[in-house]
């Protein structure tokens, strides 16, 4: 008996490649190239003369279940709103006069997998008055046929609304769609995530004398989820000639501290080596790596001075505190001259 296996995805989304594979005798599969073609209607086939025309099959789909977001990615806090949509042909126009007229009765279900257990969030029964589960976790699905016209094909709405979700919502979510005598299903995997706030001290300057370290540097990496995957950089940009290297030094990282909302924060550290009068002007910078984030990731960075080569240097602070000092010397001398000076009174 024939079994068609898909693979992948590839000309268009009306077009599904996969193997065909047949029994041979004697223990042994044959494997033949294969597609499914998906149509509406009763459209002419466009030949493939990739494929052995004899292996042509129809297949008539009944009840069709898909989703416009199969993998969303949802930042924590923040709403998920799971699409579903799904489409119910007759077999046959026979099939539909011998039902009421309009589209047929449905339930449908919302359950998630999450590491290694199953949970039933949400369950509705439109236009039956069967006693169904309260929803879970302040669930919502707009459950409805999309028409109400009395023969097929027709549409209809289970798009789910997930409020503020949390880490513990992420993983797979199953939706079923059931009719009478018919089941469809489809799984979307949630992924939960946060972007980190980057942040470096001491900013947005840091002094060193020639030959000497300057202070450690504080990279904190905040409020972001999930906690793996998260990659820190430190970065020695311009420098001599304008470089950009790899920055040396000690480094070493924190413990995570988690936060009520389910995300962490951790510091990195870098104690640089000692600079030279070359390295003024250059700036320390501290890049972050995550999922949540661009693949350049997010940086912030501070600026090295190496004292004397910018601002005053200690032996002008010393020469402008001597020549104020002088200053007031002086002043305060002539006023103590002009008190002194006699003063002659003329009689009228």
């Amino acid at each position: 008996m024939p079994e068609a296996l898909g693979t992948a995805v590839s000309a268009g989304p009306a077009v599904i490649e996969c193997w065909l594979v047949e029994d041979a005798g004697r223990g042994q599969l044959t494997k033949k190239p294969a597609a499914l073609l998906l149509r509406q209607g009763a459209e002419s086939l466009l030949p493939r003369p990739d494929l052995d025309p004899e292996l042509y099959l129809k297949v008539h789909a009944v009840l069709t279940v898909l989703t416009h977001t199969p993998t969303p990615r949802i930042r924590l806090g923040e709403d998920a709103l799971l699409d579903l949509s799904f489409a119910y042909m007759p077999p046959t126009p026979k099939a539909t006069t011998c039902l009421a007229p309009g589209p047929p009765p449905f339930g449908l279900e919302w359950r998630r997998q999450h590491q290694g257990k199953g949970h039933l969030l949400l369950a509705a029964t439109p236009g039956l008055n069967a006693q169904m589960p309260a929803a879970q976790e302040g669930a919502v699905a707009f459950a409805a046929w999309d028409d109400e016209e009395p023969l097929g094909p027709w549409t209809g709405n289970g798009t789910f609304w997930l409020p503020a979700v949390r880490p513990f919502q992420e993983g797979t979510y199953l939706a079923i769609v059931h009719l009478p005598y018919l089941q469809g299903q489809i799984t979307l995997e949630l992924a939960v995530q946060k972007p980190p706030t980057v942040s470096l001290t001491p900013a947005p300057l840091v002094w060193a004398a020639p030959g000497e370290a300057p202070p450690e540097l504080l990279c904190l990496v905040s409020h972001f989820y999930p906690s793996d995957s998260l990659k820190v950089e430190w970065e020695l940009r311009g420098g001599p000639e304008g470089s950009f290297q790899k920055a040396e030094g000690q480094r070493w990282l924190s413990a995570l501290r988690h936060h009520s909302d389910g995300s962490v924060s951790l510091s990195a550290h870098l104690q640089p080596p000692p600079v030279t009068t070359r390295q003024h002007g250059a700036r320390y910078a501290c890049r972050v790596h995550h999922p949540s984030l661009p693949a350049l990731g997010r940086s912030a960075e501070v600026t090295l001075q190496v004292a004397g080569l910018s601002g005053p240097s200690l032996e002008d602070g010393v020469g402008l505190f001597l020549s104020a000092f002088l200053i007031l010397g002086l002043v305060k001398a002539l006023g103590w001259a002009g008190e002194c000076e006699p003063h002659l009174d003329w009689d009228p």
